[in-house]
């Protein structure tokens, strides 16, 4: 009957802020991560050019179609929003693709011999594509993109500001700074306006996706979090 604490990251911390606003009184505290009050022209100019890669396949046939093509294109956009410039190049750097790379030795050396290089990034984001297509499909993909873009605590409360204001509950709220996706100064706003929270700015290389990947660090905020409000978890 009791919820000790929800947490989430991204459309789960967006989730969790609902949990927190319309289940208040069954919610211990809430754990918000890499996310804001409501989705930014920014996020939806992001989620409106995967929409466009998979409108634009021809098998899309307004949902009724595979649209392999345009899912697959989609989520190698989305991979790139998910990163960071630094994760990207320390990861990829100017490396070829590993068949490339038999041939020659690096992309100067191609070039010089009349090649169009080929990168390993290349590959990374062609992996991610098609391991993508067999767990998901285009039509779902675009309502979640719709979900996403429709993200607004204040909607039908009387704003943002109302909205987080009236949140009670202890709050931890984390962002990451490298993340350009929901950038920290979303997290600083739902700090600044919700009454019982702290806010935690990690830092990490590795984007919007830290919050998946620094778990060492995110769990480290989060005990610290409880250490100081005893109730909510053993």
């Amino acid at each position: 009957n009791h919820i000790r604490f929800a947490m989430g990251g991204s459309l789960g911390g967006m989730l969790t802020l609902e949990w927190g606003l319309e289940y208040g009184d069954s919610v211990g505290s809430l754990v918000v991560m890499a996310c804001g009050a409501q989705e930014t022209a920014w996020q939806i100019a992001i989620n409106e050019t995967q929409r466009q890669a998979i409108f634009r396949d021809p098998t899309w046939q307004e949902g009724r179609g595979k649209a392999f093509g345009g899912l697959g294109l989609a989520r190698q956009i989305a991979m790139v929003s998910y990163r960071s410039h630094a994760a990207y190049n320390k990861k990829f750097g100017r490396k070829l693709t590993k068949e490339m790379e038999a041939e020659y030795d690096d992309a100067d050396t191609a070039i010089l011999n009349g090649k169009v290089p080929h990168y390993n990034v290349e590959g990374y984001l062609s992996y991610q594509d098609n391991k993508f297509l067999s767990r998901f499909d285009a039509a779902s993909y675009v309502r979640c993109m719709g979900t996403l873009d429709s993200h607004d605590v204040g909607r039908s409360r009387g704003g943002i500001e109302k909205a987080l204001k009236s949140l009670n509950l202890p709050t931890l709220v984390i962002g990451f700074d490298s993340d350009n996706l929901y950038p920290v100064s979303e997290q600083k706003e739902l700090a600044a306006l919700i009454p019982n929270s702290e806010l935690a700015i990690l830092s990490s290389d590795a984007g919007h996706d830290a919050f998946l990947l620094e778990y060492e660090a995110t769990q480290s905020a989060c005990w610290k979090f409880f250490d100081k409000h005893p109730n909510i978890a053993t």
